[in-house]
């Protein structure tokens, strides 16, 4: 089991905190954010208006939560925009930024992931957005070849939840595909066979949903688990 901790206790990290808990693969050892009161980051952690109640017992011991300073040879979830090189200072063994990165290798799981080598101390678990769309574009490319194609996601669909969103992906394909080449759940991606448009042989429309918040934070456990395989 894979000891981490958390720096930044906002939506993804408390949702990272929460997959941990039932992951069975990662072990939090500390979370640290200055700018919430404690009694507060325990209130949020345990009531969430999206994905209710926390299913565990929570609450305070001491005055404070451990920072990144005290979790030498742990793994580092980093909720943040902040430079990375302070925290393995501090004894992070890796960082891994819950965010789009513009120059730490970004890994999707079940697209790249395999290509995560042990000599890379910062790595991304790129975007939710690119959890959805990778899988689905990957399978796509890997049959059809993809030519060229156009995305667009939830905000422009105008999908009416606080959480769920989805991926729009129209793609003009090298070969010709018929509808019963897609079924099923493509990780954190799931096709809407229903939602689709074969314009023609070589034009379709594709809809996958995905849940921006959760199954991103699942995909984060599963990146640090498959990371700690490689020590």
């Amino acid at each position: 089991m894979v000891k981490v901790g958390i720096n930044g206790f906002g939506r993804i990290g408390r949702l990272v905190t929460r997959a941990a808990f039932t992951s069975k693969q990662v072990e939090i050892v500390a979370i640290n954010d200055p700018f919430i009161d404690l009694e507060y980051m325990v209130y949020m952690f345990k009531y969430d208006s999206t994905h209710g109640r926390f299913k565990g017992k929570v609450s305070i011991d001491g005055d404070k939560l451990e920072g990144p300073a005290n979790i030498n040879g742990a793994m580092l979830v980093l909720i943040t925009w902040l430079s990375p090189p302070a925290h393995l200072k501090g004894g992070a063994k890796r960082v891994v930024i819950s965010a789009p990165s513009a120059d730490a290798p970004m890994f999707v799981m079940g697209v790249n992931h395999e290509k995560y080598d042990n000599s890379l101390k910062v790595v991304s678990n790129a975007s939710c957005t690119t959890n959805c769309l990778a899988p689905l574009a990957k399978v796509i490319n890997d049959n059809f070849v993809i030519i060229e194609g156009l995305m667009i996601t939830g905000m422009a669909f105008r999908v009416p939840t606080p959480n769920v969103s989805v991926v729009d992906l129209t793609v003009r394909l090298e070969k010709p595909v018929v509808s019963t080449d897609f079924n099923g759940d493509l990780h954190s991606s799931i096709f809407d066979a229903g939602a689709g448009i074969a314009l023609n042989d070589h034009f379709v429309k594709l809809v996958a949903w995905y849940d921006n918040e959760f199954a991103y934070s699942n995909r984060v456990c599963d990146l640090m688990a498959h990371m700690s395989t490689k020590e």
